[in-house]
């Protein structure tokens, strides 16, 4: 494997670091390296091995990742030997690849073509034979003619072949036909966002399972503390948090490890369980949910209802044994409604409105809590509680597994993604690039279903991390749920678990 060494110019010095995996840089603990630069984001970039290809990527960062110059953006960048960043305020990343072919600077580029002084120079090229002189016949209308309507002929069917061959053979939606050239960048779903359970081809599927349902990093000035109780449910959830305890159970989940940790540390054993082959069982067991009677929910006041009829139950941002980082992209705005109707945009609720007395009535009593839907604050604290939501009867196994890695690690998990709605995940589309794309109606985004959570692991160490996929692979064998390992930009495990105990019908 090639030597590859990242050094970081900053305005705390100089650190030459060899890049084994991968490295993440910020401003926080929640990247591989910690530098004060206040022009970083939490983390801000990420550079890691593909076999034998490094890359880059940005990981949403307020002030973005410049390579040579160029601001990079979505997909991973390649990196090359003497490729320069310039992230933060004051920060440089210079990359040095021990791979004489990796080179694309311009000065080396120049001397690589140059013939060195002891060899001969190239010998220069034969020149081409001439074509043929056409002949008259080819020259005269009628062939002419001829020529060009064969021409045109062989264009069309071309076209048809390619047209078969880029379709997806799926009727349910006429989304992926589309040409992106001409779309309008602010329509509702924008053509270029693809929903992999919902049209791609299976082979495709592979690839965008690292793009899961990632979301922004919760901030904790975001937050408030929650007091109440919900006394008329089976579990007698006890919410009265403060952000104090949120943060502490946080910085306990973070603390620094003994060992190496990463998205692929060293005696890392993944399972074949966890391999990604359970996207199929997600998108069959949504199905059954549907046709069982499950309605998936469209926008908060869809939320709400679950919450009131206990259809979904609600979860402590933090226990001992979890922290719930979910929310990110909650705010002060007023609620709004979504269907998959004819508007492109988000209407308003109006208090005349049936969801507005929805909405009003769970404000009133929040499981003893009461907001204000006048206020912003309010309702961006009623946002965040109602994406902390799952469903009932896959919550015990959720608790189950957190109570086992705290057993054995003394640690909260660190959960950043529960329950959401269609509107909530097509918002995330339009600000993360990495989130599930929502194509249209039909589509099956994993969290609407109140059944699926990831939990973050690049800051556990191997040990962590095989402990927490054996657990899930054990759980997937007994067929209580379908687990996933997800790398790079969205290193975390995305869990998905049967709500009525039974794997689906394959």
């Amino acid at each position: 494997m090639k030597k590859v060494i990242i050094e970081i110019d900053s305005p705390e010095g100089v650190e030459r670091i060899d890049l084994d995996n991968e490295v993440s840089i910020g401003r926080t603990e929640l990247a591989d390296v910690v530098i004060d630069d206040p022009g970083l984001s939490r983390i801000n970039t990420t550079v890691f091995r593909d076999n034998e290809d490094i890359l880059v990527v940005d990981e949403g960062s307020s002030n973005g990742t410049f390579l040579n110059g160029d601001r990079i953006e979505g997909a991973p960048r390649r990196l090359f030997d003497g490729d320069e960043l310039k992230i933060g305020l004051d920060t440089r990343v210079r990359i040095e690849i021990d791979d004489p072919f990796a080179s694309r600077t311009p000065e080396r580029s120049k001397e690589a073509e140059q013939p060195s002084a002891s060899e001969p120079p190239p010998p220069k090229p034969k020149p081409k034979p001439k074509a043929p002189a056409t002949t008259d016949a080819f020259r005269s209308p009628e062939m002419m003619l001829y020529i060009g309507l064969a021409s045109i002929f062989v264009i069309i069917v071309g076209a048809v072949i390619l047209l078969a061959l880029f379709s997806n053979g799926d009727d349910s939606s006429t989304a992926s036909a589309k040409t992106c050239l001409d779309a309008d960048p602010q329509a509702l779903i924008p053509c270029r966002l693809q929903d992999p359970f919902g049209g791609q081809k299976q082979e495709d599927i592979g690839e965008l399972v690292q793009y899961f349902e990632v979301q922004d990093e919760i901030d904790v000035k975001d937050l408030n503390d929650v007091s109440g109780s919900d006394t008329g449910t089976s579990f007698e959830e006890n919410f009265n948090v403060t952000v104090e305890f949120f943060k502490r159970m946080r910085a306990k989940a973070l603390e620094k490890r003994d060992g190496p940790t990463g998205n692929d540390p060293p005696g890392q054993k993944v399972p074949k369980e966890l391999h990604g082959d359970g996207v199929i069982k997600q998108k069959a067991k949504l199905r059954e949910m549907l046709q069982g009677g499950y309605v998936q929910p469209m926008d908060y006041a869809d939320l709400a209802k679950k919450r009131m009829s206990g259809e979904l139950v609600e979860l402590p941002m933090a226990t001992e044994y979890w922290v719930l980082e979910v929310g990110s992209s909650a705010n002060e705005a007023e609620f709004t409604s979504f269907d998959f109707g004819e508007h492109n945009s988000f209407p308003t609720i109006n208090p005349a409105w049936p969801d507005y007395g929805t909405l009003s009535q769970l404000a009133a009593n929040f499981s003893g809590q009461r907001y204000e839907l006048t206020s912003g604050t309010d309702r961006k604290q009623m946002k965040q509680r109602l994406l902390r939501m799952f469903h009932p009867t896959a919550r015990p196994i959720l608790v189950g597994l957190a109570k086992a890695y705290h057993a054995k690690f003394n640690r909260p998990l660190r959960v950043t993604s529960l329950s959401r709605s269609m509107e909530y995940q097509i918002l995330l589309n339009r600000t993360n690039a990495n989130s599930f794309k929502v194509r249209g109606k039909g589509s099956l985004p994993p969290h609407t279903s109140g059944c699926a959570f990831d939990l973050a692991r690049k800051h556990m160490t191997a040990e962590e991390q095989n402990f927490v996929m054996a657990e899930l692979a054990r759980l997937e064998n007994e067929g209580k749920l379908d687990a996933l390992r997800e790398g790079n930009v969205n290193a975390c495990f995305h869990v998905f678990i049967y709500p009525d105990g039974i794997p689906p019908k394959m």
